[in-house]
Formats: structure tokens, sequence, C-alpha cells
């Protein structure tokens, strides 16, 4: 018998870890300096609703009070008591974006925020799809170079990337906790943290509290364990106590006077546009906000509003469900014209937008609208739409795809439709913002999963 060499028993290396190639990032950092080198140059750091974020945050700084409108524009209104949640003026208090001078700090941190999601994102597709290409890391990097909402939300006065960085904390503290053998007590910490930062920044995620209660709740049934329904139960608490501070200011137990607005303003004119037309529709807001103001107190013109909005969407329920539909569909697949040219000062910003043109169910004056755009412009927007369906293409292998346990699809593409579904009819490319680097790291996984598949 031979005897083997000492060589021939000794344990084979292990595999290198997965990584995030070094061009992929540089790539990233040089997207994001090229977005900041433009805002530096042309120093126009607001979009349209930056204002009332701006202001709220200089009324809490020289009157401690949270008011989205300045204070000296009397009669002051209780909406705007309640319009904006606190975190992100509270953010832009803390970083200087409330001063009088160009918001420079406010800025460099929201793209470090970026960086550190686009991070997180991607090291997760690292080390769930292990093997990929220098040519798919770059289909990957490509990807993200065409969804322009993450730089330049990263460099204007808006809580997007804020609520960014709160959501993406959210989608791996669940994924760890559904994760075999991981302990549930910090994960469902961390995911309690970033639901209540969430929903402090945007009241989209407000309803995300009871989702997180039921989870706490199922998990200290399953694990005899009370302090995880206590955790479960953060979020919620800080929502009653935020809207009990609401109702102290206006007389009305509410988190955010926004959702009457867009109920009102958006999703039941965008039914009457469709099903009724436009002079109908315009008709009917004007009609019903003069009734509410004729009210006594905030709450009767709120719970107004509520009634006269929900009845004119119960006429018209086939209507609301396209135009809901439709508000996905746009949500995933909208290449930001607003966006693009708001943050570039190029081509026309006033006027009817196209999400008004389709409502209105006008291909006529949709042509014609895009007919004005100018052509470098329109050409930006069909590569960003053609990316936008390959991304979807590639999400959608990705949730068919049994390479990855379902428990982490369930909560990323849980997260994603979840913000589609709250948004609805307002979808835009500017909403799918705060979950750009999930469809990113699920689009890339997709990929993987094809070069498996092939």
């Amino acid at each position: 018998m031979i005897a083997k060499s000492p060589s021939s028993v000794l344990p084979l290396p292990a595999p290198a870890p997965a990584r995030v190639p070094g061009w992929v990032w540089a790539g990233l950092v040089l997207l994001h300096l090229l977005a900041l080198g433009w805002q530096l140059y042309h120093r126009q750091p607001r979009f349209p609703d930056s204002e009332r974020y701006v202001q709220a945050a200089r009324n809490l700084r020289e009157a401690g009070v949270l008011y989205a409108l300045p204070l000296t524009e009397k009669p002051l209104l209780a909406q705007e008591y309640t319009i904006r949640p606190p975190l992100y003026p509270v953010f832009l208090l803390l970083t200087g974006g409330a001063g009088p001078g160009f918001p420079g700090a406010t800025l460099l941190l929201q793209n470090l925020l970026s960086l550190l999601n686009l991070g997180l994102a991607l090291r997760w597709l690292a080390r769930r799809a292990r093997g990929l290409s220098a040519r798919q890391w770059a289909a990957v990097l490509a990807l993200a170079a065409a969804g322009p909402g993450q730089f330049i939300y990263a460099n204007v006065l808006m809580s997007e990337m804020l609520l960014q960085t709160a959501v993406v904390a959210l989608w791996l503290s669940l994924e760890a906790l559904f994760t075999p053998g991981r302990r549930p007590l910090g994960p469902l910490l961390v995911a309690a943290l970033a639901t209540t930062g969430a929903l402090l920044n945007k009241p989209v995620f407000f309803p995300f509290a009871a989702v997180l209660l039921g989870l706490g709740l199922w998990l200290a049934w399953r694990q005899r364990r009370v302090s995880l329904a206590v955790l479960g139960a953060v979020p919620l608490v800080v929502v009653g106590l935020w809207m009990q501070r609401n109702e102290a200011r206006t007389g009305y137990f509410h988190f955010s006077s926004i959702a009457e607005i867009n109920l009102l303003r958006y999703n039941a004119r965008g039914v009457l546009q469709a099903a009724e037309g436009p002079e109908a529709a315009e008709q009917f807001v004007r009609r019903t906000l003069a009734t509410a103001d004729s009210l006594p107190t905030f709450r009767a013109q709120q719970r107004y509003v509520q009634q006269a909005g929900g009845q004119a969407l119960l006429r018209h329920p086939f209507a609301y469900a396209a135009q809901h539909l439709r508000g996905m569909a746009t949500f995933l697949l909208d290449p930001g014209r607003f966006d693009l040219v708001h943050f570039l000062g190029r081509g026309q910003t006033n006027g009817p937008g196209l999400l008004h043109l389709f409502n209105q169910r006008s291909p006529v004056a949709v042509l014609s609208y895009l007919g004005q755009l100018p052509l470098l412009l329109l050409a930006v927007m069909g590569l960003g739409l053609l990316a936008n369906l390959v991304r979807l293409a590639l999400v959608v292998r990705f949730a068919r795809s049994p390479a990855y346990p379902w428990p982490g699809r369930l909560v990323l593409l849980g997260l994603v439709a979840y913000l589609a579904l709250l948004t609805g009819p307002l979808g835009a490319a500017r909403f799918v913002v705060p979950v750009l680097p999930l469809l990113l790291a699920a689009a890339g996984a997709g990929l993987a999963a094809r070069r498996a598949a092939a």
C-alpha cells in the first residue's frame, strides 16, 4: 500500500468571500460625484415640495412649532401642522439644510446615505448570488445608472433618501428575522426602529406599524417571549403619541393631513377626470373644498372630505381600479420625466403632467405633450423606460427562482409591493426611490438565476 502524502489530506482552502467588485464601487461613486457636481454648479437644491420641509424646519428652530408654511401668513391652517411628519425637518435642522446658505452638508450626507444603501443592497446580492461574472456586474451597474432618481434625490432637499435608508434597514432586518438559526430579538429591534423612522418620515408607512405589531405578536406566541410583542408594538405606540400631538394642535385625532389631500386632489379628481371629464372633476373638487371650509372645525372638515372623496370613488369602482393599477405600473416603469426636468432645469415644468393627461384618456394630448419635449430628454426617458422594463423582467425571474429561500423573496418583494399598493394612483418615479436598492438587488439576483437556468 502506498502512503498518501501529507499534502493530499490537507483541507481545501475556503472559497473567497463574495464581494462587490471595486470597479462597481468606483462607478457608483462617480455617478454620485457627477450628480453632486451638477448641483454644486447650478445650486438649485429645491424641488416644488421642498419648501414645506424647509419651512417646517425653520419654524421648528425659531418657534418650536412644526408648521409647514410661514407663521407670519394668517390665518394659520390646521392642515399645515400635520402635512409633514417630523423626521426630515429635524434632519434638515441638524445638518444645516434649513439655513440661508447652500445646504452642502445636507447633500453630502444624503449622498453618503445613498452609497450606504446601494452598498448594502449589492453586498446582499454578492452573498446571495455568488459567481456573478464581470459582464453581469456591469449590467447591475448599468441598471443603477439608469435609475436617475437615486442620484437626483440624493442631491435635492427631499426626504426620499432618508426614507430609503429606513426601508433598506427594514428589509435586511426582516430577512434576518426569518433566517433559520437567528435569534429574533436583535433583528426585530432594528425592524421596529426602521419602521418608526419610516413612518415619521413618510405617512405611507403609517399602516406598516400594524404589520410589525402582528409580526411581534406572532413571534412572541411562538417563542413564549413577551419582549418580542413589546418590540413589535413600538411603532404603533409612536403612531399613537404622534396622533395625540396632532389632536392637541388641530382638534382632530389623525396622523397626517396629506391623506385627505391625496384622496380629494389626486385620487377622486383622477377618477372623475376619467369617468366624467376634467370639468366635472374640477367642479367636484372646488365644491367639496368650499363645503368643507364652511364647517366649524378641522375635524369636521376632514371627515367631510373623507366622505365626499370616498363616495366619488365608490361611484366609479372600475375606473378607480384601473387608475390604481395604472399607478402601480407607473410606480415601476416611470422613467422620471418630472425628476429629470426639475433637476437638470431643462424642458417644460409647468402645466399638466403625463399622469394628468392619461387620467383624461387623451392619447392626442399625450402625443402632443411628448412632441414638445426636447429630443435629448425624450431619448433619456426612452432609455430609462427600457431599463425599467428589463429590471422588472429580472425581478420577476428572481421572484420565481427556487434558488433563493422564499422568506427572503417574500420580504424583499413584499416591501416593494406594499409601497406600490399604498402609493396607488400617485405612482411615479419619485415614489419608487425608497425601494430602488431592493429592486436593484432583486434584478441582480434575477441575472444570476438566468445564468443558473442557462
